[in-house]
């Protein structure tokens, strides 16, 4: 997916450079073009000036000679990576990535993983799929396989990326079997074959799904800073030899011309914090209570994503950029109610000793007003949870915002009026803050995986950090990395 808008990139600075109708002709028939069918039942249009790409990894092993063929791994493509590229007739750019394993309504097919939309019906049963989850109208399809990815990597002479220890010390984000992605703690130069590997690894990651998204919102920076750089666009040869892979790797639908690529690839050429904000659809695992198994999967799906069809709406609305709506996306809302008049439970669900006491004990400083302390029954979970009853979402908020990192999620089971927080492995008690109130705000989509953390650490130009001259400890190495 990086390689994908790095593609699109590459291609706008060599036809910026040399002009012309005839580069425009010839690189645009380098790129596949599909038809699509997509029938009369679709969302209304946006505003004028307001543009969605649907951008699509696919992980399809055509041109790879079954080099990524794994035991037991089903041969047929799938959607690896989802992502919507919306382009605001206010100049803003949301990039919104949809976690492969969402469990969705695949028109005529019933439940399903969101992946497995476009095996069953190509890549218009996949755009028919997120028109119907979203009610966002896809303006234009745009996709890159295993084969393109890796040759653009190449084509960019290899690009550098940042990799952070994991807090319980081992390594399992360094190395993985199913990828083969092998790592190391700090800065590592990729090639196309690792570059594949690093951005396709899921297991051993503290948060699955969600740090192979980070990573590749880290990977586009990082991309980007490679693309821009003199070594490039000072090399005719590597130059040429990347807008040729770039083009020749694409795939999209008949009604996207070298235009509509240009115009994607201008808006995300900036990659400015305040014009382009990079954020994942609120979802959760399964609980107990939806009909999931002690690992939070549930029966025929097995390991799969959720979300809450109010908490979506939310996050969706202002995206949609219907005629007569305001099309500017808000950022996440201050507290509104104050720590003293929040009640939170306390549980412990990183199976480590002593986390709810201290985490209790911070809470009552920052001005909570503290209940239980409790052992979590549903598993280790990574990323903390404040979980609220519905109606409680202002306290929820505020909890949210005294403890950094955490997500929320609706959930009757919660007593009205007490919020439930449990403790992920990530969680640090030294972390805790006290909140500060507003007043109440417009109704915005709570932070999201990925989401709101993601956003404000958007990749620019200089997405890559370099190591510092005299690093203490791993930490001070990867500051501002990914897992």
């Amino acid at each position: 997916m990086a390689l994908l808008l790095a593609g699109l990139l590459s291609a706008l600075i060599l036809l910026t450079t040399v002009g012309g109708w005839t580069a425009y002709e010839y690189f645009g028939a380098q790129i596949h073009r599909i038809r699509l069918g997509l029938g009369d039942d679709r969302p209304a249009d946006a505003v004028s000036g307001t543009r969605n790409y649907l951008l699509v990894g696919s992980d399809s092993r055509a041109g790879t000679g079954n080099e990524y063929q794994r035991q037991g791994a089903v041969t047929d493509e799938r959607s690896d990576t989802t992502m919507l590229a919306h382009l605001d007739a206010d100049g803003t750019t949301t990039m919104v990535s949809f976690p492969r394993d969402t469990l969705v309504r695949i028109p005529g097919h019933g439940r399903a993983k969101l992946n497995s939309a476009i095996t069953l019906g190509g890549p218009s049963l996949l755009i028919r799929t997120i028109e119907s989850l979203t009610d966002i109208k896809i303006d234009h399809y745009v996709s890159i396989d295993l084969a393109g990815f890796k040759s653009m990597t190449d084509a960019l002479g290899g690009v550098t990326v940042c990799v952070k220890a994991l807090p319980d010390g081992s390594r399992s984000n360094l190395y993985d079997p199913w990828s083969q992605w092998r790592g190391r703690v700090g800065e590592n130069r990729l090639n196309g074959e690792q570059a594949l590997a690093f951005v396709r690894q899921r297991h051993g990651l503290p948060d699955n799904d969600f740090d192979r998204i980070r990573r590749q919102q880290q990977f586009i920076g990082a991309v980007f800073t490679q693309a821009t750089s003199t070594g490039v666009l000072a090399n005719p040869v590597r130059l040429e030899s990347l807008v040729h892979a770039a083009t020749g790797a694409l795939t999209v639908d008949d009604g996207t011309s070298i235009n509509d690529l240009r115009a994607l690839a201008t808006r995300l050429r900036g990659m400015s914090a305040d014009q382009i904000r990079f954020e994942t659809i609120p979802v959760h695992t399964p609980t107990p209570a939806e009909g999931a198994n002690a690992l939070g999967e549930l029966p025929r799906f097995g390991a799969v994503q959720l979300y809450d069809p109010i908490a979506l709406e939310k996050f969706l609305a202002p995206l949609r950029g219907r005629p007569g709506r305001s099309t500017t996306r808000s950022a996440s809302p201050s507290p509104t109610v104050p720590a003293s008049a929040v009640t939170v439970d306390v549980y412990n669900g990183a199976s480590i000793s002593g986390l709810a006491g201290s985490a209790a004990t911070r809470l009552t400083r920052a001005g909570f007003q503290v209940g239980s302390s409790r052992t979590w029954s549903h598993g280790t979970l990574t990323a903390s949870q404040v979980r609220y009853h519905p109606g409680d979402v202002g306290a929820a908020r505020t909890v949210q915002a005294a403890v950094p990192g955490s997500r929320l999620q609706e959930d009757t089971a919660v007593p009205a009026g007490r919020v439930s927080l449990i403790l992920g492995t990530s969680f640090k008690a030294s972390a805790v803050v006290t909140p500060s109130t507003s007043a109440p705000a417009s109704a915005s989509a709570p932070a999201s995986a990925g989401g709101a953390a993601a956003a404000s650490a958007a990749p620019s130009a200089a997405a890559v950090p370099s190591a510092p001259s005299a690093p203490e400890t791993a930490s001070e190495i990867t500051s501002g990395c990914t897992y």
